[in-house]
């Protein structure tokens, strides 16, 4: 999930749009920014990518690592999107965007969905 930590764990959507709140059940939290409009996780200050080295860490301390299968996603794309673009840069070979994202995952009340401060060993 490449959504804030407020999205992932559903105190808020993060978008006026989208009523439902929380996260798809079983993902693994990729990071993102403050909000749904940033990415700072992701940015030096000057708005460059993080080294791969640091992303690759920030990655791995959710269990998310280069030798799985990986789908990103987010509220609607465009952070999923970015994410897998550094992804492949980084060399990573197995990667995917779920671009329906939270928004589509959240339309269907037959989807499973987690809510609640969960940390990493919840995701495995």
């Amino acid at each position: 999930s490449i959504r804030s930590w407020p999205e992932f764990i559903g105190t808020t959507s993060g978008y006026s749009y989208i009523k439902p709140k929380g996260e798809i059940a079983g993902a693994r939290w990729g990071h993102a920014g403050s909000d749904s409009t940033h990415m700072e996780d992701f940015h030096n200050p000057d708005g460059t990518m993080r080294s791969a080295d640091d992303i690759t860490a920030m990655w791995k301390a959710w269990n998310i690592k280069p030798e799985q299968q990986v789908s990103f996603y987010c509220g609607t794309g465009w952070r999923a999107s970015e994410t897998f673009m550094y992804a492949r840069a980084m060399g990573w070979k197995n990667v995917s965007v779920y671009d329906g994202g939270w928004y589509e995952w959240s339309s269907d009340p037959k989807n499973p969905v987690a809510t609640g401060e969960r940390g990493p060993d919840s995701s495995k």
